[in-house]
């Protein structure tokens, strides 16, 4: 990870909705561990779930906005074909079977996440973007990963 992966302010509304963002994310797996009145345990996770398959598919929206830049049709290609795979495993993901679709959902974050920021440090995303993506996506994955260990220890 380079010193531009690292860098560059945040923009503060990108910061707080995407800090916002992770807040179904942690309900959901709080619902698993303790008693929410609002969210019962089956309900959280199906909203941990659910809306880590819209998540996942919103990222790849934003690679395929990136894929719009100034590539070779090669590259382009390959852009728009692998910007589409969150979105393919999200679905995946509605229709599995709790434990693995947690674990999809969380090897794609990883992978999300892993895409983005060597993106930032090849220079084809903002320097903050790198920041920002690491610190939703560890968000993301350890609500994720709470989850499924409530999951695993039923």
């Amino acid at each position: 990870m380079s010193d531009r992966t690292l860098s560059g302010k945040i923009p503060g509304p990108a910061l707080w909705l995407g800090l916002a963002g992770l807040i179904p994310f942690v309900a959901g797996a709080a619902s698993l561990w303790v008693n929410i009145s609002l969210l019962p345990p089956a309900a959280g996770l199906k909203l941990a779930i659910i809306y880590g398959a819209i998540i996942l598919s919103f990222l790849g929206g934003i690679r395929w906005g990136t894929a719009i830049g100034p590539y070779d049709s090669g590259r382009q290609t390959m852009e728009f074909s692998a910007s589409v795979l969150g979105s393919l495993a999200g679905l995946a993901a509605a229709f599995l079977p709790a434990i693995p679709a947690l674990a999809l959902l969380i090897a794609g974050f990883l992978m999300q996440g892993l895409w983005d920021v060597i993106s930032v440090d090849a220079g084809r995303l903002p320097s903050w973007f790198g920041r920002l993506r690491m610190i939703l996506t560890a968000g993301a994955v350890v609500s994720l990963v709470a989850a499924l260990l409530a999951v695993l220890a039923t």
